[in-house]
């Protein structure tokens, strides 16, 4: 039987790509775009090369985190990062004595009524089912005496003291905890209520949905923002945007406590450093 042209079989177009590697070389993440998903790599010679989130080991990936990339020659002949190690690192490799890191909390106005010792009660009170929900099940050190405080406590007692949404506390410290929601439209409305208690301003800006992924952010001069409301990134980027611009500037800060809602903060000058930024950040 005589096949048809078009049924017979023909060299595939296959175009080698050679892939020419080296060993992992360390790295810096300079920027990343996460809604187009790719960024920029900082090389410990100072060259920078981009690469796709596609490419790495985590989906969270952030600006000035540390790693080991795999560089190959893509079609074009230029490098090409193949692999991204940007694993993050061992939260109870850091454990800071609790004095000194409630201290560092309350100099950021967080948990602000509560002293070592209470911190110290509310962590051995805190059910076990919620530290590991927060944790995704990591146990705490078992040579742990509750005298110091690592990442996972931080979250746990953030969780514990100012609970979800705008509560009193959150008012106060103008911190609050996105509450847990079903949707993204929810989620996105929760946000925007919660930043606009957190600033101050009832009114600072207004979200309209317009279908269950996208939405507009209108600020008080009528300008409109289009955002992603399954993506607290663009609404957050938009109101600091908003924030940069007023006299004096000022800027909210997001943290997401291991997978659940968003963790969100006020302050007026920069973001925090030290022990507070490695507890909370």
């Amino acid at each position: 039987m005589k096949l048809h042209p078009r049924m017979m079989l023909k060299p595939l177009p296959i175009t080698l790509m050679l892939m020419t590697q080296r060993p992992p070389v360390p790295c810096t993440v300079k920027s990343f775009k996460p809604m187009q998903g790719f960024g920029t790599l900082v090389l410990e010679g100072g060259e920078e090369l981009s690469f796709d989130i596609s490419a790495c080991d985590t989906r969270n990936v952030q600006e000035g985190a540390r790693g080991k990339v795999l560089i190959g020659t893509g079609l074009t002949g230029k490098p090409k990062a193949l692999r991204v190690l940007l694993a993050p690192p061992d939260p109870t490799s850091l454990r800071v004595p609790m004095g000194e890191a409630v201290a560092q909390l309350h100099a950021w106005g967080l948990l602000t009524e509560w002293t070592p010792a209470t911190c110290q009660e509310r962590l051995r009170a805190l059910p076990l089912r919620a530290i590991n929900e927060l944790t995704g099940g990591r146990p705490r050190p078992a040579d742990s005496s509750g005298e110091d405080m690592d990442r996972d406590d931080a979250a746990g007692l953030l969780v514990d003291y100012y609970g979800e949404g705008v509560t009193a506390r959150a008012l106060v410290d103008r911190t609050f905890l996105v509450p847990a929601v079903d949707t993204h439209a929810r989620y996105a409305q929760a946000l925007v209520a919660g930043l606009c208690a957190i600033i101050g301003v009832p009114d600072f800006c207004s979200l309209k949905l317009k279908n269950a992924h996208t939405g507009v952010l209108t600020d008080r001069s009528g300008q409109q923002h289009k955002v992603s409301v399954g993506h607290g990134d663009t609404v957050v980027s938009v109101i600091n945007g908003l924030l940069a611009a007023q006299a004096p500037p000022a800027r909210v800060h997001t943290r997401k406590l291991f997978g659940t809602p968003w963790f969100v903060f006020r302050e007026e000058a920069h973001k925090p450093g030290g022990i507070a930024a490695a507890l909370f950040l």
